[in-house]
């Protein structure tokens, strides 16, 4: 095993791997027909059947994405097939930038070259093949989601690589393709808004050595960013009304839940008929539901009809013949978990500065606020009207992944005496 993780092959023969075990797992997925946001966003979209309105898509909302859409359906029509390969082609493109920054990352806090590759494999082989990423691949439409989290991984990768570059032109370059990758991310779904906290994280766990002075070396970079969420908030965000993914079958649902409730729905930050603190009470319950998924991938639905939280104390109403992975607890439970797992965070960090397990406590704690910063704009107090997507975890599951894999290796070190 040692010899295969020293060969000056494996980053090359895994990614191989990687991307045929990526494209056998979704290959019987190509001829799936389309489905709800499908329809508006493709199917009856004649937008997108002339290139010659490439200019109009790519100003709209997600843009970069719609283009994209345009560009399939030159190619194919409404031929689907063609729609699933460039999915799965983005999602595998995704695991092999994963399996980069996994392995950067574990690197950088001092773990070594062979045992780095070895949980960086680990942990993106999951994220590729795990089932909580079938609707992100498969749901044409939230190719939006991928697309954005590809943007994303690059401009991490990119800000590394800036961050350990001598030459100052290069170092400029390299600093202003981060920039470039937040604007398209953006422009591919709001949710890559949170690029800029993620990455200051990463600067002060694994660049700057916990340092804010060498952080703040860099604040020409932090202060693009910064006007650049800024605008993004205000100009696109907040006239959209926020960040929300609504299919017409799920807003006549909604809208006849909230009538029978005597209120009058409409989207985003102006959702009524659930509060905003309604809104965060039912996200408590839904952040530990994805961690239940992820743990354990059953009973997956496309449109689920989870339960509203009215009150922090109170256990949610769960409709008849709704079939859920777990009880659904009053909220004040789950938030219990929450901040456990985020106190498990900042112990983590703490035990990070130095002695036994340091490399592995670095890494945890960063990818648990990994999780919830890059889950911040959907499982907030702004109501969005589907309170529950399973395609909004695709990026951040890359963080319970890697944690996973870490205490996977962990454990097997401490059973065969060798940590």
């Amino acid at each position: 095993m040692e010899r295969l993780l020293n060969s000056r092959w494996f980053h090359a023969g895994f990614c191989v791997l990687l991307a045929l075990s990526t494209v056998v797992v979704y290959s019987n997925t190509f001829d799936a027909a389309f489905h709800f946001d499908d329809f508006p966003k493709i199917v009856d979209n004649y937008l997108i059947r002339d290139l010659r309105n490439l200019p109009a898509i790519i100003t709209g909302q997600r843009g970069l994405t719609m283009a994209t859409f345009a560009l399939n359906y030159a190619v194919g029509g409404l031929d689907v097939t063609g729609y699933h390969v460039v999915n799965t082609l983005i999602h595998v493109a995704n695991a092999v930038l994963a399996y980069f920054l996994l392995f950067n990352t574990l690197s950088l806090a001092g773990g070594g070259e062979p045992w780095s590759k070895k949980v960086a494999a680990y942990a993106s082989l999951l994220f590729a093949l795990h089932p909580i990423q079938t609707e992100s691949v498969t749901y044409i439409v939230q190719r939006m989601e991928s697309l954005s989290s590809l943007f994303y991984l690059a401009a991490l990768l990119v800000f590394i690589k800036a961050a350990r570059a001598r030459a100052a032109a290069g170092r400029a370059l390299l600093y202003a393709g981060v920039v470039v990758c937040y604007i398209l991310g953006f422009y591919s779904k709001e949710v890559a808004v949170t690029l800029p906290a993620v990455l200051f994280l990463y600067d002060f766990y694994f660049l700057g050595n916990r340092s804010m002075r060498t952080v703040a070396a860099r604040w020409p970079l932090y202060a693009v960013m910064c006007v650049l969420l800024v605008y993004f908030v205000f100009a696109t965000i907040v006239p959209l009304g926020g960040f929300g993914d609504l299919s017409d079958e799920s807003a006549g649902r909604f809208a006849a839940a909230v009538t029978a409730r005597g209120g009058a729905p409409s989207a985003g930050f102006g959702v009524k008929g659930i509060s905003p603190l309604e809104y965060l009470y039912t996200q408590f319950n839904v952040l530990v539901y994805y961690i239940a998924l992820l743990l354990v991938p059953v009973n997956q639905n496309l449109d689920y009809d989870f339960p509203v939280s009215t009150g922090l104390f109170e256990v949610p109403a769960v409709r008849e013949g709704t079939v859920l992975n777990i009880p659904i607890p009053p909220p004040v439970v789950s938030l219990v978990v929450l901040l456990c797992i985020m106190g498990m965070g900042i112990y983590l960090f703490r035990r990070s500065r130095g002695g036994s397990g340091a490399v592995r406590a670095a890494a945890a704690s960063f990818f648990i606020f990994w999780f919830f910063i890059i889950l911040s704009p959907t499982s907030s107090f702004i109501p969005i009207i589907d309170v529950i997507f399973e395609h909004r975890v695709y990026l951040a599951s890359l963080g319970f992944f890697a944690i996973f894999a870490l205490c996977f290796d962990w454990f097997f070190d401490r059973v065969f005496g060798r940590g």
